[in-house]
């Protein structure tokens, strides 16, 4: 992997020290919401709440210690420190898919007073280093479209733009009916909404979201697996002339956003996915929570014409590990 190690200066104050689950999870947090406070969202806001609490939670950091390279949370990175206050973050987070050792760079913050001085460089750069010793097949990160600055630092650190997907969120409010034929999904219609959904969502990614498809996939099997898992699933069709347009899922399970998964050809009929999300809407009109998350720039006007606005476009960036 090619990365550029930026060395502390006289002119950047502090040092880097690795991440103390034990002491530094509050800190952290507060300098998160303070970076992020413009952008942050009701699951970001949630998030920043919970590392609060798991950082007062004795039992919580107990095991924490235990399992910081294998859990998908947030226990392991660097921090910059000055005078004894966190003014800089960086979280490496594993991910195991398939066998392979996958590492997530995340919540890169620089406090606004220690900004241009090279502290997230060098955060990022040596959390990069850090998983290539832990023989990580990849590297990834997210960062927002708009964020210039970083997406330009992450390219000379050797990272690659492999993605860009947009979160969108309903807008509270009825929905008035489409034109075009609705009806609930068939279990015939499977492998082609399979098909679709894997180009949608494409296994690049899956190891993040970690989404599956049985859930989806007709039969007694899968509606075994759903009530185990305590877990909901709508699913309804979109018809123009006879023909299948797309199919659209919405997983529902307690204490979570309802979430829908859009299946839709490589071109969209951007009429018959604009009429079936008018449909979920309708259908889910007592829902507070309504998301979807979707590859960017394919269907922005359907979707929008819909009544979803968008919360967030990430683009997803990989560097190369220690293949």
């Amino acid at each position: 992997m090619t990365a550029i190690f930026a060395a502390a200066t006289p002119t950047t104050p502090g040092q880097m020290r690795p991440l103390n689950i034990l002491r530094d999870l509050p800190a952290v947090a507060d300098l998160i919401e303070l970076c992020f406070a413009s952008t942050i969202d009701m699951e970001g806001r949630s998030y920043v709440d919970q590392m609060r609490r798991n950082g007062r939670d004795s039992s919580f950091l107990g095991w924490a210690s235990k399992v910081i390279d294998s859990a998908s949370l947030p226990l392991s990175g660097f921090v910059w420190e000055d005078d004894g206050r966190v003014v800089g973050n960086v979280s490496l987070i594993p991910f195991i898919k398939g066998g392979r050792r996958i590492y997530l760079i995340a919540n890169v913050a620089t406090h606004p007073d220690y900004r241009r001085r090279g502290i997230a460089r060098i955060l990022t750069d040596t959390a990069m280093r850090r998983a290539v010793e832990k023989q990580a097949a990849s590297v990834w990160l997210h960062v927002r479209a708009d964020n210039l600055g970083a997406i330009k630092m992450y390219r000379d650190l050797g990272f690659r733009e492999r993605a860009r997907r947009t979160n969108w969120q309903a807008v509270p409010g009825t929905a008035l009916p489409g034109s075009l034929r609705i009806s609930e999904r068939v279990g015939r219609e499977w492998p082609l909404q399979h098909g679709w959904l894997e180009r949608a969502y494409p296994a690049d990614l899956n190891w993040y979201s970690q989404q599956n498809w049985d859930v989806l996939r007709p039969g007694l099997l899968s509606g075994i697996q759903r009530f185990l898992s305590d877990v909901d699933a709508s699913q309804w069709s979109v018809y123009s002339n006879g023909s299948l347009q797309g199919v659209l899922s919405c997983v529902r399970s307690f204490g979570r956003p309802d979430v829908l998964w859009a299946a839709f050809p490589e071109h969209p009929d951007l009429d018959a996915m604009t009429n079936l999300l008018l449909y979920a809407r309708r259908v889910l009109g007592q829902s507070r929570n309504v998301v979807m998350d979707y590859p960017a720039g394919i269907a922005d006007e359907a979707i929008s014409a819909s009544g979803f606005v968008a919360q967030r476009t990430l683009v997803w960036m990989e560097a190369p590990g220690a293949r």
